[in-house]
């Protein structure tokens, strides 16, 4: 405990915190009085009405290449190696619609796009799908989102001029889905008429 208040005192550049449950761990990256820098991870588990447990480690910037590649090797072996298998791998998932959302590669999936490179970046269909998620037993939701966006000329506008039933004739799009697609244009269209 006495380590943890000499660290404590000097003030942290970055900070960075994660929990679960009743465990948080704090990272913090701190200046030294002779100017060099390190990390501090602390551990802190909670028992009862501010009752914690606390552990730190201080990591020192010339040890921290070392820790890294150190803490690297230790994971590929627990996860690809011959050491105890902690972290077990993803199984892989067999794409039962090759011509659905999860046969595109991720960078090309409207969603990961939209987070990757922004909304602007999105075709109009490619937007729309991120409103309907799903399309129907014969079309993929980009296919439907393509066939919506071609009846109208691929101008985002001319929806506004569709009605629940107009949209509801499209194979795949039922009451819910043309309620949520109306409601976001009459969320853009009251947001491009405020000043």
């Amino acid at each position: 405990m006495e380590k943890l208040k000499a660290a404590t005192k000097y003030p942290s550049l970055v900070s960075e915190s994660f929990g679960h449950g009743k465990k948080h761990y704090f990272i913090d990256v701190k200046k030294a009085v002779n100017d060099s820098h390190f990390i501090l991870v602390t551990s802190s588990e909670r028992y009862g009405e501010n009752q914690y447990h606390r552990q730190t480690v201080q990591l020192w910037e010339e040890d921290l290449a070392f820790f890294v590649e150190a803490l690297s090797m230790v994971l590929t072996q627990m996860t690809c190696g011959d050491g105890p298998q902690l972290f077990s791998r993803a199984p892989m998932e067999v794409v039962k619609d090759p011509t659905g959302m999860k046969a595109l590669a991720s960078e090309d999936r409207p969603r990961e796009k939209l987070h990757a490179f922004g909304a602007g970046s999105l075709r109009n269909a490619e937007l729309l799908a991120i409103l309907l998620c799903t399309g129907s037993s014969e079309l993929s939701v980009l296919d439907l989102c393509e066939t919506i966006m071609l009846s109208v000329k691929d101008e985002p506008a001319r929806l506004l001029t569709r009605t629940t039933e107009d949209l509801c004739r499209f194979r795949g799009v039922g009451t819910a889905k043309a309620a949520t697609l109306l409601a976001a244009l009459e969320l853009g269209r009251r947001a491009f008429l405020c000043p």
